[in-house]
């Protein structure tokens, strides 16, 4: 798992070439995937990736899945791996925050035109009855309002 975190690509590689279980949780319940989208860390995404990994696996204890992960942390390359392998971009975490409420919120642009792009859901509320573009105006990400306005009725 600390290979994951910290970039350690040739360990992680030499790992996985003697059968270590690249779903297995931490007690946390992050997985190895998940881990590295948090962190930024692309190759050992892809490695994992192409490996097989759960890239839908949700940590035990939020119910976050990478791509939300990933959203949060503003990982853009990640983002578009997760999604281009099939990763549920509508799916929502225990609060009922999916990804594109987490991107707007944290100011993430790029990911929320990538997330509109692939026609996510940009009117789901959270279990806080927040939608994503009250989200973004709370937090004062006037161009990813403007994207949400320019997208439809809110």
């Amino acid at each position: 798992m600390s290979a994951c975190s910290e970039g350690q690509t040739e360990i992680v590689r030499m790992l996985l070439d003697i059968g270590a279980d690249y779903n297995k949780c931490n007690n946390d319940g992050w997985s190895p995937v998940k881990i590295a989208c948090s962190k930024g860390q692309t190759e050992i995404v892809r490695m994992l990736l192409d490996i097989g990994a759960d890239y839908n696996k949700c940590d035990s204890d939020r119910g976050w899945s990478p791509v939300m992960n990933a959203c949060s942390e503003g990982q853009t390359e990640i983002v578009r791996m997760l999604l281009d392998i099939g990763a549920d971009y509508n799916k929502c975490n225990n609060d009922g925050w999916s990804p594109v409420k987490i991107a707007c919120s944290k100011g993430q642009t790029e990911i929320v035109r990538m997330l509109l792009d692939i026609a996510a859901d940009y009117n789901k509320c959270g279990s806080d009855g927040w939608s994503p573009v009250k989200s973004a105006c709370r937090y004062g990400h006037t161009e990813i309002v403007r994207m949400l306005l320019d997208k439809g009725r809110l």
